[in-house]
Formats: C-alpha cells, sequence, structure tokens
C-alpha cells in the first residue's frame, strides 16, 4: 500500500488502516442505502415506494436522544442534526437517510409563539436566488411525462427537457435536483422575460429561473476549466511519492511548468490532483489530470515545478476538463491503492450512477471527502436560435457529507470520483469545481466511448 509514512508532514494523507475488509454498505445501491456506522433501529427510506417518509414520534424521539440533538430538519434526500456532540467518527447516513450534522448557533435563534425556529437549520437547496420568471398563471407543464422521483432522467427525457425549454426562453446550464429544476439563462443575449412568463412546472418538478450572472451553486460561480488554481500550500501534500516509494498513484499532487507553450515564462504554476492512469484499445497509456490547471503549459511535474518532471500533456478533452498525460519511461504509476478512497477498477457510464450513491475523492488538499450523486446539470453550448436539436454536456451534482471532517479545497480538482458503497471500484468522473457543500464532474461517457479504460 502506498502512504505517506509518519515522518511525513502530510495533512492530505495521513498514515491510517482505513483499506478495511469489513463492509462498509449495506441496502440499495443508491438512496435507502445504510452507511456501517448507522446505528438506527429503523429506516426512512420506504423501499416499496421508493421514496423517503417522516419519522415516527417514537423514531424521532430516537433520534433526539441518541444525537442529543437541540433540532432536527428533514429537507429530503438528507437529514440535518444539529448537537453540541456529534459521533466519532460520524456516520455517512442516519435511518438509511445522508446526514449532516451541525453545531447550535452561537446565538440565540428566533422562534414563534409555539416555540419553533423561524429559519431551517441548514437550507439544503442549491438555489439562493430566484427571478419571478414562473407563475401560476405562465405556461403549462409543457411535457407529457412526469420525472421519477429520486430517479435519474433518461437521456430521451433530458432531450425533451431542453428542447421544450428552448421554446420559452435560451437556457445556459440546467440542474435537475428532484425534486425541482434549476434555469441559469443566458445573460449576454438581449433577452427579457416578463413576470409568470416561463413555465413553473416541467416534468411535474418546479422549475426556478435566474440569469446566469453568478451560479446558485455559491461558489461554483467561475467555471473550473476557467479557473487558475492558487491553493494554500499549508493544507497540502507536497510529499515527494517518487523519493519516497519510488511509484505514484491516484491523489498525489502535480504541477505545471514554469514556461509556457510557446517558450515564454509562465506567471503562476498551478498545482491539482494527480487522477487516474488510462489505457486505450491500442495500448497507449495515459494519465489524466484536470485541464484547467495545465492551461499554458504540456509539462507536468511532481509535486512542484521545483521537483521531476514526469511527463507531457498530448491531448486535451476541455468540454471533460480532463488533460491526458504521456509520463516518462522512468516514471511508474499504479492504480493499486488511492490513499483513503476505495481502489478505482473501471469507468461508469452516467446511466450507471444511481442518485443516492455516495463517492469518495481523495485529493492532495483535501485527505478523503465523501459525497452523494444527487442530480445532474446540463452544460448547454451557444447556438443559433435557428437550430432545434441541442447538444449538452452532462454532468454529476454531488453533495458533500464529510466523514472524517474533510470538504473540498482547491487543489482537489482531477482527483477521481470512486463508488464507496461497492466493491467494484466504479469512478463516476473527476473533480472538476466545487465548495464545501457541492461538487460538479462531467460524466465519462466521452472518454469510455473512444475505448478508454483503467489499466
Amino acid at each position: 500500500m502506498l502512504y505517506a509514512p509518519a515522518t511525513v508532514s502530510s495533512h492530505a494523507h495521513p498514515s491510517s488502516d482505513i483499506h478495511s475488509s469489513r463492509n462498509t454498505w449495506t441496502g440499495p445501491r443508491g438512496y435507502g442505502g445504510r452507511h456501517r456506522l448507522d446505528e438506527a433501529p429503523f429506516s426512512l427510506w420506504d423501499d416499496a415506494k421508493g421514496d423517503f417518509r417522516l419519522p415516527t414520534p417514537s423514531e424521532k424521539s430516537w433520534l433526539i436522544t441518541r444525537y442529543s440533538a437541540t433540532a432536527i430538519d428533514f429537507q429530503f434526500p438528507m437529514m440535518v442534526i444539529e448537537t453540541a456532540n456529534p459521533p466519532e467518527p460520524l456516520p455517512l447516513t442516519v435511518a438509511a437517510i445522508a446526514a449532516k450534522f451541525l453545531p447550535p448557533p452561537s446565538v440565540l435563534v428566533d422562534r414563534n409563539a409555539n416555540g419553533m425556529r423561524l429559519e431551517p437549520l441548514d437550507d439544503a437547496r442549491p438555489i439562493k436566488f430566484s427571478r419571478n420568471y414562473a407563475g401560476m398563471r405562465g405556461p403549462k407543464d409543457p411535457l407529457q411525462f412526469n420525472f421519477r422521483k429520486w430517479i435519474q432522467p433518461t437521456d430521451k427525457e433530458l432531450k425533451l427537457l431542453v428542447n421544450a425549454l428552448s421554446r420559452f426562453c435560451n437556457p445556459r446550464l440546467v440542474h435537475i435536483l428532484c425534486p425541482r429544476i434549476i434555469v441559469e439563462l443566458c445573460c449576454d443575449d438581449q433577452r427579457t422575460y416578463e413576470p409568470g412568463s416561463l413555465p413553473r412546472k416541467m416534468g411535474g418538478y418546479a422549475v426556478h429561473y435566474h440569469h446566469n450572472l453568478g451560479s446558485p451553486f455559491e461558489g461554483l460561480s467561475i467555471r473550473g476549466r476557467e479557473r487558475l488554481i492558487n491553493p494554500t500550500t499549508s493544507i497540502q501534500d507536497t510529499s515527494n511519492y517518487l523519493n519516497l516509494f519510488d511509484e505514484l498513484c491516484p491523489g498525489v499532487r502535480v504541477s505545471s511548468g514554469t514556461v509556457t507553450d510557446v517558450g515564454l515564462s509562465a506567471q503562476a504554476s498551478m498545482s491539482t490532483t494527480a487522477g487516474l492512469l488510462l489505457r486505450d484499445n491500442h495500448g497507449h497509456q495515459r494519465l489524466t489530470v484536470s485541464n484547467h490547471g495545465f492551461l499554458h503549459s504540456k509539462e507536468v511535474f511532481h509535486p512542484s515545478n521545483s521537483g521531476t518532471q514526469i511527463g507531457e500533456i498530448g491531448e486535451r478533452w476541455e468540454h471533460l476538463d480532463i488533460a491526458l498525460v504521456k509520463l516518462n519511461p522512468s516514471v511508474e504509476f499504479t492504480n493499486s491503492t488511492y490513499f483513503e478512497a476505495k481502489v478505482p477498477r473501471r469507468l461508469l457510464r452516467a446511466h450507471e450512477i444511481p442518485d443516492g450513491a455516495f463517492f469518495s475523492v481523495d485529493g492532495m488538499s483535501t485527505g478523503i471527502v465523501f459525497m452523494q450523486a444527487q442530480g445532474l446539470t446540463l452544460d448547454i453550448p451557444p447556438r443559433p436560435q435557428s437550430l432545434a436539436e441541442i447538444d449538452f454536456l452532462k454532468m454529476r451534482i454531488y453533495r458533500g457529507f464529510g466523514a472524517l471532517g474533510a470538504v473540498p479545497r482547491e487543489g482537489v480538482c482531477g482527483a477521481a470520483f470512486v463508488e464507496n458503497g461497492s466493491e467494484e471500484g466504479g469512478v463516476a468522473g473527476f473533480f472538476q469545481n466545487g465548495n464545501t457543500d457541492y461538487a460538479l464532474s462531467p460524466c465519462l461517457d466521452g472518454l469510455i466511448d473512444r475505448s478508454w479504460s483503467i489499466v
């Protein structure tokens, strides 16, 4: 196993026995699955109905007593528990629902005459503002079907959604998070919308609209492939794993060179996280890295630009934010260990990733971070108004649950999402951008179609 030894100062990659043989998850793959630290003697997932349910009075009493909860809020598909004494380590689920633990507020909160809090513990909805473009008198639901609750829409349903939206407005990004749809409208097309002029429901889901001046996902408004990473050095694992172990693995630090592709001196060197070693059907092997971390240079170094040059970028997939690196012959890279995350074994297509499945990423600036697949984002490129059929990039939306107290930080971009609830080692994508609550990752169907697979 490849770990940082105790003598190496490493915030991101501690030496610990995390690769346990015991089963981590029980129950279905997706919503309703139960983490091994989930002690609740009941489940709030109704498998027969395929839906969540509220607890009975006795079940709520158990939750309050077990976690010394000062408040509990159910924001399906997650539960928020306010407590001054959270369990150690934190379970990823409680009663088979993804659980978020929060400390009590440091100041008194406003309550109504019945003693109930006037504000939610934590607003799980990613939308923070919405325009009044949708209303009761707006167009009726243009779709002839309803999206299935807590189940990812099919490609056919997504195309019908985007084509229907385009009859009323000019969408730039569409976020689908059961039971709501968030539409980010293009802001540079000179189009205006009257209050109540757009459909308030599509496929049975409530629709929210706003112009794309800033994403409703706080911290995601600057897209990954446009961002220059400049992480804080004190929170990064800067260990030189080539010197320590004679080989590299997913999750280690990689950096861009100090010389641009045109031979000029680069203004900054960026550091991100190494992805996976892939192989195509011709036998060519390439390492994935985050493309936006190497916009100005083909050279890839480990752990910093003053370290070892490990290879050069030969191909870029800008729409997936992936660059493929041909490693130097002297550099050994293994996928057989991924620090505290599961070992990656195969790439997953979008339809193979059920909503509710948990994944882990282990980046050089974070250590292991757990995230649950909770929806889709459709990235729609600009197009002529006469174009009826619309191609879009499909991205997965993940909600973060830091069972080890870790959250996404600058520098984790490029790290692989490996399914935590399965021993198959399925990889859903690579971290593109995110914040403490949410992350986005393009789906890998395009790579798979080009015959790339994990070595």
